[in-house]
């Protein structure tokens, strides 16, 4: 496959999953359609500041947002789980929304995702020979069109705000399950060729990442956080 088309389909995955991550938080929290549509057009005001400062910024600035990407995963995913808990908890045991101030937890950018997905866009600029800032307004425009879109769909399901805590705790566990298991699968891999079996403490991530999941569950059920 040409490397260009593989580099335009990873941007554009990027950007529909990323997009349906802040659609999440703007179509199930109590927001109205003019706040879902400011939200969409800051991602795009961003979008096209960033295609702009990539030739102006020095490349360790967006090096050092990928590096700290894991704490930064990390420290998202705390906070999703958190406020997920306190949004679905005040809705199922005392029908009170606090969605308006728990969903940005959701739909504010991730600066290690945007600087991931930025270096892609420079990277592609280089390879088509378009200006950065094209490529920024065009990035910009499709979080637009998506969040617009998603926000849209997932606003005509009516979702409760327990839906919307609950889709908290699945993401940041997600989140936290991939930071567990995937350098765990990857230093496996490496040491594959050594022996047959894999490595103790690997496994041991695995089994307690799993336990805890389980745990969570049940703690969630005993508190009324699942209703």
């Amino acid at each position: 496959m040409d490397l260009t088309w593989l580099t335009v389909s990873g941007v554009l995955i990027g950007i529909l999953v990323f997009s349906f991550k802040v659609s999440l938080g703007c179509g199930l929290a109590s927001l109205s359609r003019r706040e879902m549509l400011s939200i969409a057009a800051g991602y795009l005001v961003i979008s096209l500041f960033m295609g702009m400062a990539i030739k102006l910024l020095p490349e360790n600035t967006f090096s050092a947002a990928i590096s700290a990407g894991m704490a930064v995963h990390l420290l998202v995913a705390l906070l999703l789980v958190a406020l997920g808990t306190i949004t679905a908890k005040s809705w199922n045991s005392h029908c009170h929304d606090i969605s308006r101030k728990t969903f940005w937890a959701l739909s504010l950018p991730c600066p290690a995702c945007l600087a991931a997905s930025f270096i892609s866009c420079s990277f592609l600029a280089g390879m088509v020979g378009i200006d950065t800032w094209k490529i920024g307004a065009l990035v910009g425009l499709l979080f637009f069109i998506c969040i617009a879109i998603f926000s849209t769909a997932l606003r005509k399901i009516k979702g409760t705000p327990s839906s919307l805590g609950n889709a908290m705790i699945l993401l940041g566990l997600f989140y936290i399950l991939s930071i567990l298991l995937i350098p765990a699968y990857f230093n496996s891999q490496k040491l594959s060729f050594l022996s047959e079996t894999p490595p103790l403490v690997e496994m041991g991530l695995s089994y307690l990442a799993i336990l805890s999941l389980m745990s969570l569950g049940f703690l969630g059920r005993r508190w009324g956080v699942f209703s």
